[in-house]
């Protein structure tokens, strides 16, 4: 009986997923991200999440124009769902666009090489957008990504890649052997690094202790992969400015440990700047500090 109740709860919400997909598509781009975002603005500060990101606001950027950030972050939150049904209806071209994108030289220099690359990048602004655009960079690409926990909703994400020759990897334990058979051969790898861990290594992120997957530093040393920070900042209607940033630079050190820790400190500390560039852009709404 209680299976059968889980069953009904997922099917319902994945009816509510479909519908809000097909409602929102009748808007077009702009609109439906406007819909979100007044919705979002309205009701999501009264949301039990919202303390969260106040209490994350208040130790990480002080009390100053925190509501202010609030509304922000939740106006991005908005616009990203309010988007979400479009990322694979619109063309490449429609995205570039869409798109100002600097520091694509970083990127074609690795296609000419034929060297596989790892980005990384967070929960910034739209990061569907990064990363349907940087897939058509490389011939062979995977995305590493948190399953929901909803089967029919998680397979409707996995079938809405498919036509983009997207490699999704299940983030996870379960996912490990499929990265390794990727990077065996040769796919470049994206993830999403800021999110809070319940294992890891401690590492400093604003200054204070945070549980930090080391999965990309791990595989970058292991298989001799560059490491590159990608950051995408939302613009005025419906634009985006996406800047690939340098190679990561580190020096390896005869402890394997340590840099791991190095490599994951000085990833931190990029996300540390962008989050201060556009703190109403990042997704407050985990406890990262927990």
């Amino acid at each position: 009986m209680k299976n059968f109740l889980k069953k009904l709860k997922y099917i319902f919400e994945y009816i509510i997923f479909y519908s809000a997909q097909k409602i929102l598509l009748l808007f077009g781009f702009e609109t439906a991200a406007n819909i979100c975002s007044c919705l979002a603005r309205k009701i999501g500060p009264y949301l039990k999440v919202s303390n969260v990101a106040r209490n994350n606001l208040r130790k990480i950027l002080g009390s100053h124009n925190q509501e202010q950030i609030l509304d922000e972050v939740w106006d991005n939150f908005g616009r990203f769902i309010g988007e979400f049904p479009y990322i694979n209806k619109l063309s490449i071209k429609e995205i570039e666009q869409r798109i100002n994108i600097e520091g694509i030289e970083h990127l074609t220099e690795f296609n000419l090489k034929n060297q596989p690359f790892l980005v990384f990048t967070g929960h910034f602004s739209n990061w569907d957008f990064i990363l349907k655009l940087i897939s058509k960079l490389y011939p062979k690409f995977g995305i590493v990504y948190r399953k929901t926990n909803n089967p029919y909703v998680n397979q409707a994400l996995i079938d809405s890649r498919t036509e983009d020759n997207i490699h999704l990897i299940a983030k996870g334990p379960s996912g490990v052997k499929d990265l390794i058979k990727a990077i065996k051969n040769d796919y470049s790898i994206a993830m999403l690094v800021d999110q809070k861990m319940n294992d890891g290594i401690e590492v400093p992120f604003f200054g204070f202790p945070a549980m930090t997957s080391y999965a990309i530093a791990k595989f970058a040393l292991q298989y001799n992969y560059p490491i590159v920070p990608v950051q995408n900042i939302r613009q005025k209607r419906g634009k985006f400015k996406v800047i690939i940033h340098p190679p990561l630079k580190y020096e390896k050190t005869n402890d394997k440990e340590q840099d791991y820790y190095n490599i994951m400190l000085k990833i931190n500390q990029i996300l540390e700047s962008w989050i201060r560039q556009n703190p109403g852009q990042w997704f407050w709404f985990h406890n990262r500090w927990k």
